[in-house]
């Protein structure tokens, strides 16, 4: 026999939510056909999420959107735009580094045939108690083939750019 209450349970989640936070971003991507310096900005959107009832840790909702970015190929003067957003679920810590790829791709009719993978490392820093992003800092994009070349970054405050170290070579 089952025995169903007369008033379910309901569970209880808390959810804070920050963003979205604009970070200011530049940066190169290496390789052929031609190196192409990249600038704009990320919007960066969190939604922190915790179960009491159930007593499990604390997730986070992360949204990377990359498509406020452009780029200028060096070689050729060709115009490059960056597309996609990453959506991505990570437990909930006072710092966290994500590695966001993304496309780019010339603009122009059929360019997304010619597109090449960037990547670009987000850092995060929360307040735990409020569950708040207090700080946001992004590397500067490389070529996934050569994604462990040394990059510069750039921290950014509550949407304030406290610092900016780039490299940005003119050939």
């Amino acid at each position: 026999m089952l025995v169903v209450p007369d008033d379910p349970a309901h569970a209880v989640v808390s959810v804070v939510v920050s963003g979205p936070t604009v970070v200011p971003y530049a940066g190169m991507v290496d390789g052929a056909p031609e190196r192409i310096f990249l600038s704009g900005f990320l919007l960066v959107s969190t939604v922190v999420v915790t179960d009491p009832d159930l007593g499990r840790p604390p997730i986070v909702l992360i949204d990377v959107d990359v498509s406020n970015v452009t780029g200028t190929g060096l070689n050729t003067g060709t115009t490059y735009i960056a597309s996609g957003s990453q959506h991505l679920t990570r437990p909930f810590v006072a710092f966290d580094v994500v590695d966001v790829t993304f496309a780019v791709s010339p603009d122009r009719q059929g360019g997304r045939l010619s597109a090449r993978s960037a990547l670009a490392s987000v850092t995060l820093n929360f307040n735990v108690a409020s569950g708040a992003l207090v700080q946001a800092a992004v590397g500067p994009s490389v070529n996934v083939a050569d994604s462990l070349a040394p990059v510069a970054a750039e921290t950014v405050s509550l949407g304030a750019v406290e610092s900016l170290a780039v490299d940005a070579p003119v050939e």
